[in-house]
């Protein structure tokens, strides 16, 4: 790479850590079971609720990771071992937060029917 500016250095953080972050594209599935318990048989069963979430950083800027790199580092000067180091932390710590941070509560709805609910809770007549 040869002498390169710190606008350099910088310039190629932000496209590499950017595109990096972008690859960050997560779906979980989540199936809750409840099981109904009651001594009518009827009352009894079982009902399971299936739900994804998405967690992803598809659209992030590269900008997000501008001047995440040492103090150390300056164009015309020594770029030592440490100044490497700390700002490959800084770059990871970064993107960690920028992932937490897209990482949030969801709510799942699930509404559970005793067996025979929909013969006759719901008929066109309403609740018996």
């Amino acid at each position: 790479m040869g002498n390169l500016s710190r606008d350099s250095i910088d310039s190629y953080m932000q496209t590499y850590a950017g595109g990096k972050l972008r690859t960050f594209d997560k779906t979980i599935t989540i199936t809750t079971t409840a099981y109904v318990n009651n001594n009518n048989s009827a009352m009894g069963g079982t009902g399971t609720n299936t739900t994804t979430h998405r967690f992803e950083y598809t659209g992030a800027a590269n900008s997000l990771f501008d001047n995440y790199i040492d103090g150390g580092i300056a164009a015309g000067s020594r770029a030592y071992s440490q100044d490497i180091v700390d700002t490959l932390e800084d770059g990871v710590r970064r993107t960690v937060d920028l992932i937490e941070g897209r990482i949030t509560n969801k709510s799942i709805s699930a509404t559970l029917c005793h067996s025979s609910c929909h013969t006759s809770c719901h008929t066109s007549r309403g609740r018996r």
